[in-house]
């Protein structure tokens, strides 16, 4: 069965994963100490983010087993494109199949623009789709790509319309929606759960509350998706290993000098590669860290033994 708000609050000691929204588990009903999830089922795709507490460097999953999944950007606000390409690389490392979404057409400063930015930033392999929850423009699109069998995810910022879309392609008012704030521009994180919604017409649709951060956790392929357009460039590097900053022959900053590829890209591409580059540092040190106690436990457990036992 699919994992509830109502097992995910159930014992969970014993288990080697922690049950995320979309895991299906195996669950037993006690009369005594009620239901608790005695096994989780491995997972096909996992939407997953470094835990934005820096004083941690652990794994945080946000959503299990998603087949295809939104980035919404409401385009009642100017398009981030790093923002855009951040959501792209979690997307592409999940499993999951990424398409981007544009909510609140009708608001638009500049329809055709913003859409042709999209479509830059979203490259080859990712569908944009343009959606208005006024006129119903592209909620069938996002319907037909639920299939029964398959689930979508909606991931963005506050106020990005994302329940309102799920509303849209449920055809009832399923979720709570609330105005964004008219001085910023912001929402109000009316969605505070993630919360798996079945579509009458077949599939299952998970909302998740606005996200303020997406730090990126093992995140060097979704990169390299993501940036596909630099990683072909690349192949003309003289030096393999080359970081397209200082190195002679760059194919990739001769590209940016002709042009043929935007500066910002670029910086969005290494702002991306130095956070995963500190990332594995943290990783190493937790892990250094980790063997360290272990030797340290194992040396006052030897310690702790009385002299001459077990010898001959």
């Amino acid at each position: 069965m699919r994992a509830s708000p109502y097992t995910l609050a159930s014992r969970r000691a014993g288990l080697d994963t922690v049950p995320a929204t979309g895991d299906w588990v195996a669950v037993t009903d006690d009369p005594d100490e009620g239901v608790a999830i005695v096994g989780v089922v491995p997972r096909w795709s996992a939407i997953a983010r470094k835990d934005p507490d820096e004083r941690v460097t652990v794994e945080q999953v946000l959503a299990a087993n998603v087949d295809v999944f939104a980035v919404v950007c409401g385009l009642d606000r100017s398009l981030v494109q790093n923002r855009v390409e951040r959501m792209l690389s979690v997307a592409w490392e999940s499993g999951a199949l990424p398409v981007v979404v544009l909510t609140k057409a009708d608001l638009a400063a500049d329809l055709a623009v913003v859409v042709r930015e999209a479509r830059e930033v979203a490259g080859v392999g990712v569908s944009v789709h343009v959606t208005s929850a006024r006129s119903g423009e592209g909620i069938d699109e996002l319907r037909a790509l639920l299939l029964p069998t398959r689930t979508l995810a909606v991931i963005g910022p506050s106020g990005a319309g994302k329940s309102t879309l799920v509303n849209g392609i449920v055809g009832t008012d399923v979720q709570s929606t609330g105005p964004v704030r008219e001085a910023d521009g912001r929402g109000r994180h009316t969605t505070t759960t993630r919360d798996l919604v079945r579509v009458p017409t077949g599939g299952v649709l998970l909302d998740t509350p606005g996200l303020r951060s997406l730090p990126l956790w093992d995140g060097a392929s979704g990169v390299a998706s993501t940036f596909a357009d630099i990683e072909e460039v690349a192949a003309g590097c003289r030096f393999r290993d080359c970081r397209h900053e200082h190195e002679p022959a760059c194919a990739v900053r001769a590209a940016v000098a002709s042009g043929a590829l935007a500066p910002r890209r670029l910086e969005s591409f290494h702002k991306l590669h130095r956070e995963l580059a500190a990332l594995e540092l943290r990783q190493d040190e937790r892990a250094r860290r980790e063997a360290s106690r272990r030797f340290g436990r194992m040396t006052r457990d030897i310690g702790k033994q009385k002299p001459g036992r077990d010898r001959r």
